[in-house]
């Protein structure tokens, strides 16, 4: 299953090359939102705890969590902050160049 999405995100990638900039911004920005996202889940995850329990612990009703995982919410930073206080994260900037360059090399 893992190199069936790997596959997957590569054919998208070079779809996104082969439309040009705007697809490739598009994607990035996707990317970003859904690194986020990734991100909450597997910290959850390694939390051991359920969206609901995340829920009790964070204050963030649980079908907000479940929005912003599917990507399907655009959470503030306060509520960002919120969910990831119980779960022992911080957020931190990134040097844009360090990924572009960890990117590069995957490629």
């Amino acid at each position: 299953m893992p190199s069936e999405l790997n596959q997957l995100i590569a054919d998208i990638e070079h779809e996104a090359r082969d439309e040009g900039p705007q697809a490739i911004r598009e994607l990035e920005q996707f990317r970003e939102e859904f690194s986020l996202a990734s991100q909450i889940i597997q910290s959850r995850r390694e939390g051991k705890l359920t969206q609901r329990e995340l829920a009790k612990l964070s204050g963030v009703p649980q079908s907000e969590i479940s929005r912003i995982e599917t990507g399907a919410s655009n959470p503030t930073y306060a509520t960002i902050m919120a969910l990831l206080r119980p779960l022992g994260k911080r957020i931190q900037l990134v040097d844009d160049a360090k990924i572009t360059a960890t990117r590069s090399r995957m490629a």
